[in-house]
């Protein structure tokens, strides 16, 4: 059986999308929150059908932890946006978009846990070379942040340089937190890229790969479907055939992008929490 909240995604999933066509105000201003978490409970739902545990049933404090901190998240990027100026808003206003933030990282992250349950790229395994494993020797603290330094101070200049230098930087919006992240996380103790694969889980990094495609292809969709809307400044150098608003060099950035979303959120428990991600648990 489904849990009650499945009928009620997918209620708000139709209502979203039909009225897409008929634009009935007030509706219509809050398109995005609505179909994004009809979208959100909808995939939850089914996560629990397949595995008899979701986050919001199991873990629904979690839940709401990743909506309020997706805020943040997000900010960051419209932080990068003003130097950049890759899209802009037409027809939205501040609550609204406050509204739309809290969805980005719960569906990522709901998305990821689906591709999981389905076990895609479940029997495949990634490994990166043994210096970050340390082969027979002993790792300490020490070898682990003489790996990690090197790397997050490259993070943090990747970070930059949308900033600083917009016309060149612009793809390090969503490589550059990526860059950050992994390493700081991996010096943590954290879950990481690098820690994945040095256990032979790289197939997670798979699975993000997959969620963030998923994702933008939806994203995209709605967007283009939507009263209030993004529109993309296209630089003259990028290839403008595109699927909805984006080119389709474009979802190459949602690969990175769903890194950004899990390894933000990752950190995130940190401050608070020394359990294990309940994301990822089985």
């Amino acid at each position: 059986m489904f849990k009650w909240y499945w009928y009620i995604g997918l209620a708000l999933l139709i209502i979203a999308n039909l009225n897409f066509i008929f634009v009935i105000q007030p509706f219509a201003e809050w398109y995005i929150p609505i179909v994004w978490f009809g979208y959100i409970l909808f995939v939850d739902g089914l996560v629990y059908r397949l595995q008899g545990k979701s986050l919001i049933s199991s873990n629904t404090k979690e839940f709401v932890f990743i909506a309020i901190i997706s805020v943040p998240f997000w900010l960051l990027f419209e932080v990068y946006n003003l130097f950049t100026n890759n899209w802009i808003y037409t027809n939205y206003v501040w609550y609204v978009h406050i509204a739309d933030f809290t969805t980005i990282m719960p569906a990522v992250l709901e998305t990821f846990m689906l591709v999981m349950a389905l076990q895609i790229f479940g029997k495949v395994r990634l490994n990166f070379p043994t210096f970050f494993k340390g082969g027979h020797r002993k790792i300490t603290r020490k070898h682990v942040y003489m790996a990690a330094a090197p790397l997050i101070i490259l993070g943090i200049i990747a970070v930059l340089l949308p900033i600083f230098a917009p016309q060149i930087g612009f793809p390090f919006v969503w490589i550059g937190l990526f860059l950050l992240l992994d390493p700081l996380n991996y010096a943590l103790g954290r879950d990481s890229i690098v820690i994945w694969c040095s256990m032979g889980k790289g197939n997670r990094m798979l699975q993000l790969f997959l969620s963030g495609i998923i994702m933008g292809f939806f994203w995209e969709l709605w967007n283009y479907l939507a009263y209030p809307k993004w529109i993309y400044n296209i630089p003259s150098a990028v290839p403008l055939l595109k699927l909805f608003e984006m080119p389709l060099i474009g979802y190459l950035g949602y690969l990175p992008f769903a890194l950004d979303v899990f390894l933000f959120y990752e950190l995130s428990r940190s401050i608070i929490s020394k359990s294990r991600n309940p994301v990822i648990a089985s």
